[in-house]
């Protein structure tokens, strides 16, 4: 039974942390451009004045991002320490979910943000390309299809070597 129970608390928390460690938009903090986004870059033709000011915009957005990624995995230790305390406290847990969840929206808005700023300081023509390379960032986000994808029951089985059927 308390196996059981275990392994029950185990799978809230897996599925609880892999619910809300989706992917956010925009560069990981320490990490370059990456290939789809060079390629625009190398469209726009930035003056040094604007490949400046964009560098700038960069550098202020991963700030942003690097701190609430802190925040959002601290958040998730969280609520992996309440489920392993002895009492759990599922209000406790929710509140974190939801910081979470909060966090995981700013992030989104930040992008939003500088997208916004990246197109003020861009010429009309270059605007068109910046539009058109944020009319595809949508259709990456959340896997091919929009839908995020969770690995089959085989997966768990084989990855833990857990003895689903006698349980």
């Amino acid at each position: 039974m308390k196996r059981q129970l275990l392994f029950g608390a185990f799978l809230i928390i897996f599925a609880v942390t892999s619910t809300v460690a989706q992917p956010g938009w925009g560069p990981r903090a320490g990490a370059g451009y990456g290939p789809r986004h060079t390629a625009v870059l190398a469209k726009l033709d930035l003056t040094e004045a604007q490949q400046t000011q964009m560098e700038k915009l960069r550098i202020d957005m991963m700030k942003k991002q690097t701190e609430l990624r802190s925040k959002i995995q601290s958040l998730r230790l969280d609520i992996k320490s309440a489920f392993l305390a002895d009492k759990v406290d599922r209000s406790a847990i929710e509140k974190n979910i939801k910081a979470i969840t909060a966090a995981q929206d700013q992030q989104k808005m930040n992008m939003l943000d500088h997208w916004f700023a990246v197109n003020n300081i861009l010429t009309t023509e270059q605007q068109k390309i910046w539009k058109r390379h944020a009319a595809t960032m949508g259709e990456r986000m959340g896997g091919r299809d929009g839908m995020q994808h969770s690995p089959g029951r085989g997966f768990y089985r084989e990855r833990f070597r857990g003895n689903w059927d006698n349980d």
